[in-house]
């Protein structure tokens, strides 16, 4: 017995292996980036605190030292004397204080003590109120005014105090009291350049930024404020935490620690973007590279070793299985091992007497459905029925009727080559409808007035895949065993659509609904006097002509299941039922027999 080599075996073992350690190496790579990205963020975040109680403490002594200037001012005796009693020479001193005071502080933009009846002093001569603004009404000014004396930090904004300048500040302001009684309120307008130094000494737009939000929840600083401003940029003031120490949150693959300033009600916000944080190097990639190399070089040479020990039963096993392959279905592999190969082998010689059995009764089944489909296809052009049509055509050739023989022998001839066309088991629904159409058309030819006929297709379902040739021999049974008895004109009504089906017996739920084609064979004649038996043998004639009708159920059944086949509905069956009932019958109909196909489309 010649045996097949066992290189096959171990490559397979080989390729296994190696897939295994590709598959750890493919895990454990997003896992390994996923704990060094937990890990980074975890001291992102932790880098982030500190850095915001950094820029605290800076911001923290810059607003201490304005805070102090407004202390100095507020308790200087030449500014009290000025509150209390405005004069000349009070006006005089205090203007020189504050300029002194202006000129040693660069970063002092405006410096100001404002009286509610409208008059000022600053450190800055010459210039003068803007005339279309009252300060009063400022949101910063009343809430100078509610603060009672203590010191009150305004959001960065565009101060517009001074007629002509319009520059961008952010405000220290306190009220001045003599006594209980307000007199004014000392302003000083800090440069916003001083702040933004600040805070962008630290933001890194690739990675992070800093931002600060007021106690008025407006902006006091952000690296992009102008696009936050004009609606381009948004930000999520909302993440922001107003908390002593440093919060965080991650949202939408950012990092959101926040921590509020010391003696200003602002809190300073860090952003860093998660997705910057961790990059894979070359160095990393390298050393995974290393790391497969290796275990696949040890993933070889175990194979190999192990695979010598596992070839001698399986290539005997695989040996049985190409005999069976090869036809000889009594193969059968006989081992002389005590381990899983040979319960392998056992199921195999299970299985193979299991196949055996099913080719048998699959041959049998194809076996009868080539003689149903034989049977029925002769039965579809019978003799009578060609003669009666040839004779048709010399009656209509001895009256001179050319354009008749001409449609009938036309029609006649595509229902020929259609019956003859070797063009599968499976054709669409259109070809179908033409054959039967082709076949409707002559008879109409012979019987005139006595027969009418509809086709009511939907477009959709032209295209469905029907078995060949089953439409028209319930068409004949409808015109010779229905509307050829009658003595009034008869109509046959063929119409198809998509419903929903469970099978015959199974209207308690037993079985789901499934989609199927519905193909309806509908005549006004005299109908059905007994059920056909569909159990009846197809090369039985019954005296219904039910050999059509059992002929396509049979090769129904055979080629889709039994749930599949043909239903007939009648006025004139008390024991019938099916798809039609007396209730939703087409008008005028006293017949239907249904087809029912699974819904195929190719």
């Amino acid at each position: 017995m010649a045996r097949v080599r066992p290189s096959h075996l171990r490559n397979s073992i080989l390729y296994t292996s190696l897939f295994v350690i590709v598959g750890l190496l493919a895990i454990m790579l997003p896992l390994s980036y996923s704990l060094a990205a937990g890990i980074l963020r975890h001291s992102s975040i932790t880098y982030a605190g500190q850095l915001l109680v950094q820029v605290n403490n800076s911001i923290g002594y810059y607003v201490g030292e304005m805070t102090d200037v407004s202390d100095f001012i507020v308790q200087d005796p030449d500014v009290v004397r000025y509150l209390s009693n405005v004069s000349a020479a009070s006006e005089q001193a205090v203007s020189d204080k504050l300029q002194t005071i202006f000129a040693i502080r660069p970063d002092f933009v405006n410096l100001m003590i404002l009286r509610p009846d409208g008059s000022f002093i600053s450190s800055r001569s010459g210039i003068a109120l803007n005339q279309a603004w009252d300060f009063t009404t400022f949101d910063w000014y009343k809430r100078t005014v509610g603060a009672a004396g203590q010191p009150v930090l305004s959001s960065s904004r565009v101060e517009n105090i001074v007629a002509g300048e319009y520059p961008w500040v952010v405000t220290l302001s306190r009220a001045l009291y003599v006594g209980q009684e307000f007199k004014g309120i000392l302003m000083i307008d800090l440069n916003y350049q001083q702040i933004s130094d600040i805070c962008s000494n630290i933001s890194n737009q690739n990675s992070g930024y800093v931002f600060i939000v007021g106690d008025d929840n407006r902006l006091v600083y952000h690296p992009q404020q102008k696009l936050i401003y004009s609606g381009i940029k948004t930000e999520r003031f909302d993440l922001v935490f107003h908390s002593q120490e440093p919060s965080s949150v991650i949202s939408d693959g950012y990092i959101y620690t926040s921590i509020m300033l010391e003696n200003t009600g602002w809190n300073l916000v860090s952003v860093l973007n998660t997705n910057k944080l961790v990059t894979i190097g070359p160095a990393y990639l390298a050393i995974y590279a290393a790391a497969g190399l290796f275990f696949a070089i040890i993933a070889i040479i175990v194979s190999i070793v192990a695979s010598k020990k596992l070839t001698d039963p399986i290539l005997e096993l695989k040996a049985s299985m190409r005999r069976f392959e090869q036809g000889d279905f009594d193969a059968k592999a006989d081992l002389h091992v005590n381990n899983e190969i040979a319960e392998l082998g056992s199921r195999f010689n299970v299985m193979t007497e299991r196949i055996k059995k099913l080719i048998e009764e699959s041959l049998l089944i194809e076996e009868q459905k080539r003689r149903s489909e034989i049977q029925a296809l002769q039965s579809q052009i019978r003799p009578h029925f060609l003669y009666n049509t040839l004779e048709s055509i010399i009656w209509m050739a001895e009256m001179g009727d050319n354009d008749k023989i001409i449609d009938m022998t036309s029609s006649l001839s595509k229902l020929m080559r259609a019956s003859a066309n070797d063009a599968g088991d499976l054709i669409s629904l259109q070809t179908e409808i033409d054959y039967v159409a082709n076949y409707l058309k002559i008879q109409k030819m012979r019987y005139l007035e006595k027969l009418t006929y509809r086709i009511e297709i939907d477009p959709a379902l032209l295209q469905a895949r029907v078995l060949r040739l089953i439409i028209q021999p319930l068409a004949e049974n409808a015109l010779y065993h229905g509307i050829k008895q009658m003595k009034q004109n008869g109509t046959i009504l063929i119409s198809a659509a998509s419903g929903a089906y469970r099978g015959p017996g199974r209207e308690d739920g037993s079985q789901p609904e499934r989609p199927c084609l519905l193909i309806h064979v509908c005549d006004n004649g005299v109908g059905f006097q007994k059920q056909i038996d569909f159990q009846a043998k197809s090369d039985q004639e019954s005296e219904d002509g039910g050999i059509g009708l059992i002929n396509v159920n049979n090769r129904i059944k055979l080629y889709f299941g039994s749930e599949y086949g043909v239903i007939i509905s009648s006025n004139h069956l008390h024991d019938g039922g099916g798809v039609y009932d007396d209730a939703d019958m087409p008008d005028g109909m006293h017949t239907c027999v249904t087809i029912i196909l699974p819904l195929i489309f190719e």
